[in-house]
């Protein structure tokens, strides 16, 4: 093999990145038909979130591998990680990280916070290196939905606010999240699926200030499967603000005509999983949260958050 190069991920490049990720992960994972992996499920929308965020690995006059990072405030995410499982083990991933991982320096990320498979030791081992810990594990959570007349939304959709409703409520999500985390900040991600039709964000008020959000995928191009409503990130500043938030995507998935829920939710915020388990979601898989530096964040059992950090 040649040397490898690595350099920023380009728009013109996105189409060969997601085949590039379903093959890595649907090898892994041992899919008959590896390319099915994600049930039609994409995440290439990601650089539009952060274009300067998004790697590439380039060998033998092909990519071979890429990788993005999400600038969240205080906190970054960060993933997918993808090389072609040709070119496995020769430490293209490690250059990969070596490139994104200046980002959060950048940025002065304050933690850095991702998945991993929790049955993999050397996935663990591989992130460890670079001074990434596992902390809990998160359940990926599904529920069936059944076809009937859904009651009318309470919640707000930002996507039918008028711009000056939008701007304010951004602000008031970041004033929501900044509460959980000093300086945890989603806005990106509720611009995104705003402006490339990913699906919606649902907003929960009460009398005096925005007390739960949801950002919430479904449809092609998201990061939905097939016929699923995935609520990707969520947040809420209490245990009633949460079931409220969490009837609310039901209902909308149900007025959709979407069949299917899916969502992840850290175990460390336990009452947060209670509640889920207790409205009949079922665990689909498991991975294990990583965290550089190795500090508990909002991984509590008094944070009611949704999200899987896939």
């Amino acid at each position: 093999m040649n040397s490898v190069e690595i350099s920023l991920l380009q728009e013109s490049q996105l189409p060969e990145a997601a085949k590039l990720l379903k093959l890595s992960f649907g090898t892994f994972l041992g899919l008959k038909e590896p390319m099915s992996f994600g049930n039609g499920a994409e995440y290439m929308s990601r650089w539009y979130r952060e274009s300067l965020g998004a790697f590439a690995a380039k060998a033998d006059g092909k990519l071979v591998g890429h990788c993005m990072v999400a600038n969240w405030g205080s906190c970054a995410g960060f993933g997918p990680i993808v090389t072609h499982p040709d070119y496995w083990d020769r430490g293209i991933g490690s250059q990969l990280i070596d490139a994104s991982w200046s980002k959060f320096y950048e940025w002065e990320s304050q933690q850095i916070l991702f998945c991993t498979h929790a049955n993999s030791p050397k996935h663990l081992h591989f992130y460890g290196k670079f001074g990434a810990e596992p902390r809990f594990l998160i359940a990926l959570c599904t529920k069936t939905l059944l076809p009937i007349q859904p009651p009318r939304l309470k919640s707000q959709r930002y996507s039918h606010l008028s711009p000056e409703q939008q701007k304010e409520s951004l602000n008031a999500c970041y004033q929501l999240t900044d509460k959980i985390y000093g300086g945890l900040d989603w806005r990106s991600e509720i611009l995104l699926v705003q402006q490339k039709s990913l699906g919606d964000t649902l907003l929960v008020w009460d009398d005096l200030e925005l007390i739960g959000l949801a950002i919430c995928h479904y449809g092609a191009g998201s990061e939905a499967a097939k016929d699923t409503f995935y609520i990707k990130l969520a947040a809420a500043k209490s245990a009633q603000a949460f079931e409220q938030l969490v009837d609310e995507c039901e209902v909308l998935s149900i007025t959709l005509g979407i069949s299917s829920m899916m969502a992840g939710v850290d175990m460390a915020c336990v009452d947060a999983y209670r509640r889920m388990r207790a409205r009949r979601f079922k665990i689909q898989s498991l991975s294990v949260s990583m965290h550089k530096p190795n500090h508990m964040g909002y991984s509590r059992p008094d944070v009611y958050v949704i999200e899987d950090r896939r």
